[in-house]
């Protein structure tokens, strides 16, 4: 059976606690309450994360936390909503919630509102609640952007400021692809130097790299002609980097002493450190820039939500 799918925000994914049912209460906020069915609706998906993480204490106080941040956005989101019908955002809403559910039937394939009726009914939701739902979610998401997104302003001068300040977050870093010739010290050191020494004179004077690797090098990517790979330069282990520290693209480095014998190096490639354009980060840092005002913006509005309300949490939650 195919999976109903609809978009939502986590605060309002679940099912309304069913009418009639004796439920403790947490929390008031004005005139509505928080229950702990609905607390417990909302921390099943936290309580599984964090029972795969945790254990013991460490899974007491990590649950602990969530309960209370978990309580904490639920609070809010109702004084957004009650925020919203008092300003009557309710009033043109049904529309939208009609335009929506008519999304949602058709990217589900559902004909009509039978099917998707039965398709809410399997998810343990009615129509009515699966509209209060959306009603919900469409004048809060309303008002947050006309009290707190619509306030928010990016200016060009800022984006450019913060990619000149952060240029090292959008530079690639330098990569190298190197090959190696390993020469083992198992007839003995003075033989490998002596050896490693006739390799690399040959090298010089042009012979393939590959075709010396494969024919007498005693490493694992002998067969591979010595490829050992691409790296970041950055992340090279400290002989290494300075055994081909200023060699360019085709150039050999001299024997190194190794603990089992010696080693050649090959540069193949060497891929320079590239800025990314500012046009091709701008979405990124704009982003960024914009949850960074918007968080101190969300957190005076719904301060003065708090202030302006009346919120009585019960001792079990505090």
């Amino acid at each position: 059976m195919k999976k109903f799918s609809v978009i939502l925000p986590i605060l309002l994914l679940l099912p309304l606690a069913r009418s009639g049912t004796v439920d403790r209460i947490l929390a008031k906020v004005n005139e509505e309450i928080i229950t702990l069915s609905e607390l417990n609706r909302h921390m099943e998906p936290v309580r599984r994360e964090l029972r795969s993480k945790h254990s013991g204490r460490a899974l007491e106080q990590a649950l602990e936390k969530a309960e209370k941040g978990t309580l904490d956005a639920l609070i809010e989101e109702k004084l957004i909503y009650q925020k919203a019908v008092e300003l009557e955002y309710e009033a043109h809403a049904d529309d939208k919630v009609d335009d929506y559910i008519q999304r949602v039937m058709k990217e589900n394939n559902l004909k009509d509102t039978d099917e998707l009726e039965e398709a809410l009914a399997r998810e343990g939701q009615s129509l009515r609640e699966y509209r209060e739902l959306l009603l919900r979610q469409i004048i809060t998401g309303e008002l947050v952007n006309d009290f707190i997104n619509a306030r928010i302003s990016l200016l060009t001068p800022e984006i450019e400021k913060y990619y000149k300040n952060h240029l090292a977050e959008y530079t690639t870093p330098e990569e190298i692809t190197l090959s190696e010739i390993l020469i083992t010290d198992a007839g003995g050191s003075t033989a490998a130097e002596t050896r490693a020494e006739e390799l690399y004179r040959r090298l010089r004077q042009g012979e393939p790299f590959a075709a010396l690797a494969s024919q007498y090098s005693k490493g694992p990517t002998a067969d591979k002609g010595g490829s050992i790979g691409t790296y970041l330069s950055a992340k090279l282990n400290p002989d290494t980097a300075k055994a081909v520290a200023g060699l360019a693209e085709g150039e050999v480095s001299r024997p190194s002493k190794l603990e089992e014998g010696y080693v050649i190096y090959r540069v193949d490639a060497r891929r320079a450190p590239v800025v990314l354009p500012l046009e091709e980060v701008k979405e990124e840092i704009k982003n960024k820039l914009y949850q960074q005002k918007r968080s101190p913006e969300y957190d005076r509005f719904i301060a003065q939500l708090r202030e302006e309300a009346y919120i009585q949490i019960f001792p079990e939650m505090e």
